[in-house]
């Protein structure tokens, strides 16, 4: 673990961003000042990958205060998730501050001023979001940084488990395993986030039977036309009703589709078995035709494009 000792403080860095070797190049770099005189900082740190996610998991005996010292020539710091994992802390940003007990997470971003807390015998998993998870917490509506109750939602309550066994069984998983590990711990934040962002109340017995037969529709007919019209009349609902399913579960008709769409496409970039197909062949299989649109939509997705995609998934397969 770098340290550089500063009269200020401790900077560290290279816990996520692990190919820097100096902190005026990496987008991880934190001032951490121990709370107890003018002591330098050690901790235990375990950097690990889950596909595009990367982690650390972090345990230290001293009571400490982390700020962000990104430098002006490393790239611009992206968003993070924290799970305590043991002993007690706090981070403030945006004006708000979220307490932290075993088992809470937050989320929080690098680019912007935060104080993250952390007493004695604590141990700390982080986890630096891909770009297209980070995209959309950057989009979120509402105060999603330093949200103490995000951890009480339904969602919240699932990946806080996840991410918590994530945490204990991180060094045991394969490459495949840790990247598909990466993928749900993604998928479940991204469903957070749009819970966050506005749904409504939760869909009574008889309409939530309708939207899982929907949904159980959207994902098997991928390929075929998806208009609003069609999946309506599949399912003997007005147009008007279906928009109303999905608005009440936070997301529109056409943006589920092609998120189900890109998700599978991104499947399909990392399997072997499917390594001889052009990713545009891949696509069209999907149902995104259109190479030149197909490859843009993707990149808003989940910030890389389907080639870098593929070759992260081949260079992390390699003996």
């Amino acid at each position: 673990m770098p340290v550089e000792r500063r009269d200020d403080g401790n900077l560290v860095f290279g816990y996520l961003d692990t190919a820097s070797a100096d902190p005026s190049g990496a987008s991880d770099t934190v001032l951490v000042r121990a709370r107890a005189g003018d002591e330098g900082y050690a901790a235990d740190m375990r950097p690990s990958r889950f596909g595009a996610l990367s982690g650390c998991d972090i345990s230290g005996d001293q009571e400490i205060r982390v700020m962000p010292r990104p430098s002006p020539a490393a790239p611009r710091p992206g968003h993070l998730l924290g799970l305590l994992v043991a002993g007690r802390g706090e981070l403030e940003q945006d004006g708000r501050r979220a307490a932290l007990l075993p088992g809470d997470f937050v989320l929080y971003t690098g680019a912007r001023p935060f104080r993250l807390e952390l007493g004695d015998s604590h141990r700390y998993f982080v986890l630096a979001l891909d770009a297209g998870t980070a995209g959309q917490l950057a989009r979120a509506e509402g105060a999603v940084t330093a949200n103490a109750e995000l951890p009480r939602s339904p969602s919240g309550r699932v990946l806080s488990a996840v991410v918590g066994e994530l945490a204990e069984r991180a060094q045991g998983f394969g490459p495949l395993a840790r990247r598909d590990m990466g993928e749900h711990v993604s998928a479940i934040l991204r469903t957070l986030l749009r819970e966050t962002g506005g749904a409504g109340p939760a869909l009574g017995s008889g309409s939530a039977g309708v939207m899982d037969r929907i949904l159980t529709y959207v994902d098997e007919h991928l390929a075929e036309d998806l208009s609003p019209g069609t999946i309506a009349a599949a399912h003997h609902i007005s147009v008007r009703h279906l928009h109303a399913l999905f608005r009440e579960s936070g997301v529109t008709v056409s943006d589920h589709v092609r998120r189900r769409r890109l998700e599978r496409i991104r499947t399909d970039l990392v399997d072997p078995g499917l390594a001889h197909l052009p990713a545009y062949v891949l696509a069209a299989r999907r149902g995104l035709g259109e190479a030149s649109h197909f490859s843009r939509v993707f990149r808003a997705e989940f910030g890389l494009s389907p080639r870098a995609v593929r070759e992260q998934a081949r260079v992390r397969t390699e003996p």
